[in-house]
């Protein structure tokens, strides 16, 4: 009877053990299948394009309650492709988010299920998706521990933590799901709209003229970024042509395109009543390639990038900031 008891308690021991390794040494969540290791360098056949398998229901947008009294969107996401600038949810637990877009690179942070991720470029400098090891990758920001989306009237998200790269999903199963975006009603105001990030403006404005009011500038927050921008004054990353609610408290987020056949940019400080929109006509054929030699970025992330930037029809200067930074 010992000798049982003590090759049954073996048998446990060693099935737990095994147990432990095949559930966490494979693929981007705990329990996936192709090999990650944690060498910490990027893989070599990383492309920027969308070319890798990702299950269909990867970019479903995940609806929680939407608010009966809200519009509905008007611009619906490309198939296949998470728009930059959007916000997601992990859908399985111990989704793995890496330092670059491989396998092979360092891990950063095991998502949980239901977590919230900003997808670059907002917030950060990285572009996506990035074809590499079967995947497509797109940059990320943890949303500290946000599983719900707060209301526009909480303010721009700013609760954020970990940064990486996670893989959207595989052949059978989506890692992450695009959000509804959060529409709101109308007329707007530049308080509602700085809250949401820029697909959900896209997706909620389309080409629809809004006016907003408030204080233009931001002096010193241009910034040098290497690569190939064309239209230059649509798809450069920066511009500092910020217009803020309250510059003192803070700048921005919402960033203004000034289009060649279009009004000047104002003198900084000056407070404006602005009519507006997004989807500019010239995003067609908007090329994005950054870095050094430049690497093109996938031609519909592009665009979906061009088409969420707001640009300006008319400008009313209707007094001037006597406290502006």
């Amino acid at each position: 009877m010992l000798a049982i008891a003590l090759i049954s308690i073996v048998a446990i021991i060693v099935g737990f053990i095994l147990g432990s390794l095949f559930r966490d040494g494979d693929g981007e969540t705990a329990g996936g299948s192709p090999s990650a290791g944690v060498s910490g360098s990027a893989s070599a056949s990383a492309t920027a394009s969308s070319s890798a398998s990702v299950a269909p229901s990867a970019l479903a947008s995940a609806s929680a309650a939407p608010d009966a009294s809200a519009p509905a969107p008007v611009v619906a996401a490309p198939e296949g492709l998470i728009p930059p600038g959007s916000i997601v949810r992990v859908v399985t637990d111990g989704l793995r988010m890496r330092e670059g877009p491989s396998t092979e690179s360092s891990l950063v942070d095991d998502l949980p299920v239901e977590q919230l991720l900003l997808v670059g470029y907002a917030q950060r400098s990285d572009w996506g998706p990035v074809s590499a090891g079967g995947f497509a990758w797109y940059p990320v920001i943890r949303l500290g521990e946000l599983t719900e989306l707060p209301p526009l009237s909480n303010g721009p998200l700013m609760t954020t933590s970990a940064v990486g790269w996670v893989a959207a999903g595989d052949e059978t199963e989506a890692y992450i799901q695009l959000l509804e975006p959060r529409c709101p009603t109308r007329p707007v105001n530049l308080t509602s709209v700085e809250a949401m990030q820029p697909w959900e403006q896209l997706a909620c404005f389309g080409r629809e003229q809004i006016t907003l009011e408030g204080t233009f500038g931001c002096g010193g927050c241009d910034a040098l970024i290497v690569g190939f921008f064309e239209p230059a004054w649509l798809a450069f990353p920066i511009n500092g042509a910020l217009l803020s609610v309250d510059p003192n408290a803070r700048r921005g987020p919402l960033e203004m395109r000034f289009a060649p056949s279009g009004p000047p940019q104002p003198e900084h400080g000056q407070i404006l009543r602005v009519v507006g929109h997004f989807d500019d006509p010239a995003a067609v054929g908007c090329t994005v390639s950054p870095g050094e030699p430049p690497v093109p970025l996938d031609a519909r992330a592009a665009e979906l990038y061009c088409r969420e930037q707001f640009v300006v029809d008319s400008i009313e200067v209707t007094g001037t900031d006597p406290d502006f930074p």
